[in-house]
């Protein structure tokens, strides 16, 4: 069974909604206590436990949910304002960033205990481990730096500078490259995982929010949020160029299907989602969905399922959930949920 979980973040009424993805109804809902509103959400590899991150002023916490009860299993304390979560490919360590403590805590998920915790001098934000596990790579919201973490031996073993303050990583799928979308200076940061060290910088036409790259390897897509008009733009992984760009303006996230044969948009305020062939650099469709919500930060409100067959959307204003059939590229159901933001999937 294919499940979407589906993260409510909202001051006082944060909720997870469970959805079996077979029959597009709601199965489960597990409210989440916290004053703030949560963050983000991870799922183990193994599809056995959902990591949320639950924010608060001094003494965060992230909880644990059992996928096969829908229930909280356990509340670990990390640092204060935790933001992101990434877990290693094995499954063994959750990275937690802690914003406003200026660290990382890493979590044993056997016994749910912080086993370490991580400084990286600065604000750490978004969070992504390399395909081997090997190094896990930090983007800090205050500081010109990207900290480089040894999963093995938990120490910062690099601190990269970048033009500006990044908000969003990706690594390519050998995990040699690592693209930051530097939002203040304009740029995307191409480093080099092996010598850890900035090796292009890329001039994007607008303040660039997220980047997705292809299964393939081969191009990195960007967009750049709610920042004015700015076009997504398609970025040669090999040259490092930007080879097309794409007049969709305010798109504050995308998604690359498994296949890597199409990328579907989501539009801030509007309730359109642009899909774009990846082959021909062309857009074929568009997509009628309801309100997108007017979240102005990179959110994943829009995901793939793992067999790429079908496409959700996050409605937040509409307090829905959009079903896309991607071989159609139609809406084939709608399921209430209040105030959707966050989605992901689990087998």
């Amino acid at each position: 069974m294919v499940l979407a979980y589906v993260l409510t973040r909202s001051p006082g009424n944060n909720m997870l909604t469970v959805i079996d993805t077979k029959t597009h109804s709601v199965i489960a809902k597990m409210n989440i206590p916290s004053v703030e509103a949560t963050n983000n959400i991870a799922i183990s590899p193994d599809g056995k436990m959902v990591y949320t991150t639950v924010p608060m002023a001094v003494g965060g916490t992230v909880s644990v949910i059992d996928t096969k009860t829908h229930s909280i299993i356990a509340n670990v304390a990390v640092g204060d304002n935790p933001n992101n979560i990434a877990i290693t490919p094995d499954g063994k360590l959750a990275y937690v960033t802690n914003r406003d403590s200026g660290s990382v805590s890493v979590i044993d998920t056997k016994t749910h205990t912080v086993i370490s915790t991580i400084i990286t001098n600065g604000a750490p934000l978004n969070i992504a481990i390399t395909p081997d596990g090997k190094l896990a790579y930090v983007v800090n919201d205050n500081m010109n730096i990207v900290s480089a973490i040894d999963t093995k031996t938990h120490f910062v073993i690099a601190t990269i500078p970048v033009d500006s303050p990044s908000s969003m990583l990706a690594f390519t799928p050998d995990g040699k490259l690592a693209y930051t979308v530097d939002t203040g200076s304009g740029r995307v940061s191409v480093i080099d995982t092996k010598v850890h060290s900035v090796i292009a910088s890329i001039t994007i036409a607008g303040n660039p929010t997220n980047v997705a790259i292809t299964p393939d390897g081969k191009l990195a897509y960007v967009i750049a949020g709610a920042f004015g008009d700015t076009p997504v733009s398609v970025i040669d992984v090999k040259t490092h160029s930007i080879i097309a760009e794409f007049p969709i303006t305010r798109a504050n996230s995308l998604a690359i299907s498994p296949d890597g044969t199409v990328v579907y948009l989501t539009i801030e305020s509007d309730n359109t989602v642009p899909v774009i062939d990846v082959k021909t650099q062309s857009i074929i469709a568009t997509i009628q969905v309801e309100n997108g919500g007017s979240i102005q930060e990179p959110i994943d409100n829009i995901a793939f399922t793992h067999d790429g067959k079908l496409a959700y959307v996050a409605n937040r204003t509409a307090d829905s959930v959009s079903v896309i059939d991607v071989k159609t590229h139609s809406v084939i159901a709608t399921v209430p949920v209040t105030l959707p933001e966050v989605i992901k999937f689990i087998l």
